[in-house]
């Protein structure tokens, strides 16, 4: 419990992240790329792929058992769903089950449309019946509930916790720069690609490698800030410190 609430307890999620990412850089450097491919990136079946998708999930009973805020029965239960609406959103998002489902269900639309679906540009587009448009609105509707609201309600003091060293705005930002990197390394190839760029398989190999991996980081890391969160703001004892 020390290392999470001690004085020196911010430092937990930069080391934990940074441990990471040379678990990453040295598993990348050791393997033949058709070997990471084999281990991170398998169509969702690859033994990465397969181990990040429990994390998110356990973050949904443990912030029900372990709340992470203080307060009433109604809050603790409102911020619960929303930390569980958040580890359901990152298991669609990286299993692609909103793309299978809505392929499924309209794979005519999939068909004619250049692109994904879950674009600004397939709201707007004249020619899409309402109903596709209604499944691709309410995904992100779900969303802005999971990231955006959290995102807003909190902004002010975790950009504050953060200059005064505290535990949970730490792991949040090194949260946040993770996801930054794992965007990045999701689109670069493709951008390249568009740019006329070739990229070796062992540049290939390591943007995989930073993706898949990155995933993983974020799953771990949202599992300690949710900790990190009870331990400081949810117990009894705390209830007139909480954010």
């Amino acid at each position: 419990m020390n290392l999470m609430t001690s004085k020196k307890s911010w430092l937990t999620a930069p080391v934990a992240a940074t441990v990471c990412l040379a678990a990453l850089l040295i598993v990348w450097a050791a393997l033949e790329p058709a070997t990471i491919k084999s281990l991170f990136d398998n169509h969702g079946a690859s033994p990465v792929e397969l181990m990040t998708l429990p994390l998110f999930a356990l973050l949904v009973p443990l912030t029900w058992l372990c709340p992470p805020c203080s307060g009433d029965t109604k809050r603790k239960c409102l911020w619960a769903s929303l930390w569980s609406l958040l580890a359901v959103m990152a298991i669609v998002r990286e299993t692609d089950l909103h793309k299978m489902l809505f392929a499924q269900i309209w794979p005519d639309v999939v068909a004619n449309f250049s692109g994904t679906v879950f674009k600004m540009r397939f709201l707007k587009a004249a020619d899409i019946p309402i109903m596709p448009k209604l499944f691709v609105l309410v995904f992100f509707a779900a969303f802005f509930a999971a990231v955006v609201i959290p995102l807003v309600r909190y902004i002010v003091p975790l950009v504050k916790g953060f200059f005064k060293l505290e535990p949970v705005a730490w792991t949040m930002a090194c949260f946040g720069a993770t996801t930054l990197v794992v965007m990045t390394v999701d689109r670069l190839p493709a951008n390249l690609r568009h740019a006329g760029v070739d990229i070796s398989e062992s540049t290939r190999a390591l943007l995989t490698v930073l993706e898949e991996g990155g995933e993983m980081t974020m799953a771990l890391l949202a599992l300690l800030a949710a900790l990190q969160a009870h331990l400081i703001f949810g117990r009894p004892a705390d209830d007139g410190t909480a954010a």
